[in-house]
């Protein structure tokens, strides 16, 4: 698996599952081992340790809200979409080019190029 790209801790971030209706941002882990989540401007998500790597369309969240009712959902654009807008901390930490190139992975993932 890849370690290429800049990664940043989503660590103040909008659940962006399909369906939650929950709106606040939080620190993300991962469900296995416990560390920290992190993204990539190459679309990827991973856990501090590099143990658990996917896609960020293949990846499943669950921010704890009742919405999810206990299970691991994937983001549709839109629920991610709605999430990076929320998602100032990317801008701060990764630069416009970073968060551009991440808004391009993600269009072809979820085939809106």
């Amino acid at each position: 698996m890849t370690n290429q790209g800049t990664w940043i801790q989503l660590d103040s971030f909008t659940c962006p599952a399909a369906g939650c209706s929950a709106r606040t941002k939080g620190k993300w882990v991962c469900a296995t081992d416990n560390s920290d989540m992190y993204i990539n401007e190459l679309g990827k998500m991973k856990c501090y340790n590099g143990t658990h790597i996917a896609d960020l369309c293949r990846w499943g969240w669950n921010c704890g809200s009742s919405s999810h009712n206990g299970k691991f959902v994937t983001a549709d654009f839109e629920g991610f979409s709605f999430a990076l807008s929320q998602a100032v901390q990317l801008m701060t930490k990764g630069g416009s080019e970073w968060v551009s190139k991440l808004v391009i992975e993600i269009g072809k993932q979820y085939g809106n190029k």
